[in-house]
Parts: structure tokens; sequence; C-alpha cells
């Protein structure tokens, strides 16, 4: 792999580490993105990646489990391949937005503590993530259809 595309591999992994990731999925994922062909065996994510099979299996189920990357067979192969999920964008963006109705739930569990009065901070809470929890959907429909 070219020494700039495989910093490019790192930094993103990094990227979606912090956003939850575990490092070795993040490679992965990220690799997947630049690979050519677009689908890949464990075998040559393996030697681009410097990685163990063990390292790549955890990962892969992972990315799998998460409907980020799906398992696919070629005709005649013996191997499984994998590529990044159509779609994989729109579906974990989705799932953030469920998410984001966990931090709106808490802070109106505070605000029945505390009361609306004395409740500034977790109304502001409170309210960007129902702002984001509403209109994050209405985004990636517009994005859908072309928009």
């Amino acid at each position: 792999m070219d020494p700039a595309l495989k910093r490019w591999v790192e930094e993103t992994a990094l990227l979606f580490e912090a956003a939850g990731l575990p490092r070795m999925a993040g490679r992965v994922l990220a690799f997947l993105l630049v690979a050519e062909p677009a689908e890949q065996s464990a075998k040559e994510m393996g030697e681009a990646l410097s990685a163990s099979k063990g390292a790549l299996s955890g990962a892969l189920n992972l990315l799998t489990r998460l409907q980020l990357v799906e398992r696919l067979r070629r005709p005649g192969e013996r191997a499984d391949r994998y590529a990044v999920r159509p779609g994989a964008w729109r579906r974990l963006l989705l799932e953030k937005a469920r998410a984001l109705s966990l931090y709106r739930e808490q802070a109106e569990k505070g605000l029945a503590l505390v009361g609306e009065a004395k409740g500034e901070r977790l109304r502001e809470m409170r309210e960007l993530y129902a702002f984001f929890e509403r209109e994050l959907p209405k985004l990636l429909e517009r994005f859908s259809e072309g928009g």
C-alpha cells in the first residue's frame, strides 16, 4: 500500500476509534473504504494492514454485526471476502440518532428532579438532543432523495 494511503488509513482508524470502534475495526473499515478491488479477503487485509488473523477475525465479526461490512463469496473461491456494506453510513447515523434520545431522556429525568426553574443547563441539553433526534432522520431522508 502507498505510504500516504497507509497513513490515511491509520488516521481514519483513530477517528473511528474516537467514535467508539476498537482500533483494529477502525483500521479494517478505513482500509475497505480505499481498497481496490472493493472486496478483500482476510488474507489480503492482513497483508495490507500487517495484522494477525485473530485480530482481523474479531474486527470483521464486529463490523459485520454492526452491518457496516458485508461478507461475500465469489464463485469458485473458498475464501470469504468483505466489503463496506451499501448504505452503511446512513444506518450508522440513524443508529446514532436513536442514541440521541437517551441523552434527551436523561436530561428530562434530571429536570424532573431539579425542576424547570433551576434546570437551565438541563433544558439546553434536552432541547439540543431533541432537535437532533427530530432533524437527523429528516436530513438523511433528504440526502437519500438527492437533495
